[in-house]
């Protein structure tokens, strides 16, 4: 979310480790860690045609750019929820550095995993015993700058101390707003407010603009 989504993003592979501090950013509840400056994952965000392989049920879900816990945004009908019971509690998608495309509740625990398979769709033997396959309704699109850096993340230390951050980019996705949540000492007392990203160094600031730390991304 940074996107990809702890500042453990919601959504790629490699850590974030800052100089002094030592400290790890990351999607919260995501289960990848957060990599600012990397590619946009692969083209997902549209409709979907949900379907059981060998059945005659089907529904149509949405993926969108929004934050959501762990990743992005899935939206799905009553009616489709009701027909595939294990998505009732799936809020969002993102993809796993194998690159399943993955579904998660709202606590970031996946769901179900997808699998790429022929002509862009995906399959996977759902927790029910049955087989789903995922196909794009039209050509799906990659996330923006914007949509893949903004999110909920958590700042850890090497002591273990973590800070929850609310990160909003602009629309150019290189800068934005950071918004404290439940911070530890002594992240609670560094008035961060502001962030940006300058190559693979991500800047967090304070309101007159000190910087007060600097994470780049780890090998």
């Amino acid at each position: 979310m940074l996107a990809s989504p702890y500042l453990v993003p919601v959504v790629a592979s490699a850590p974030l480790v800052g100089g002094g501090l030592a400290a790890v950013l990351v999607m919260a509840a995501g289960a990848a860690v957060a990599q600012p400056d990397a590619a946009s994952p692969k083209s997902a965000v549209g409709q979907w045609r949900l379907t059981q392989v060998g059945g005659k049920v089907t529904c149509t879900l949405t993926l969108t750019g929004g934050a959501a816990v762990g990743g992005w945004e899935m939206r799905a009908p009553l009616a489709c929820r009701g027909a595939f019971p294990p998505l009732r509690d799936v809020v969002a998608w993102s993809f796993d550095p194998q690159g399943q495309l993955q579904l998660s509740d709202a606590a970031g625990k996946r769901v179900v995993a997808l699998a790429p398979a022929a002509a862009g769709a995906y399959e996977t033997k759902a927790p029910d015993g049955k087989t789903w396959r995922l196909e794009p309704l039209g050509r799906p699109r990659p996330l923006t700058a914007r949509e893949r850096i903004s999110g909920e993340y958590r700042l850890t230390s090497a002591a273990g101390q973590t800070c929850d951050l609310s990160l909003r980019a602009d629309i150019f996705g290189r800068a934005g707003w950071a918004t404290p949540g439940q911070c530890a000492p002594p992240w609670g007392q560094r008035g961060i407010a502001i962030w940006t990203l300058n190559g693979s160094r991500l800047t967090l600031m304070d309101h007159a603009r000190k910087p007060v730390l600097v994470l780049k991304r780890g090998e």
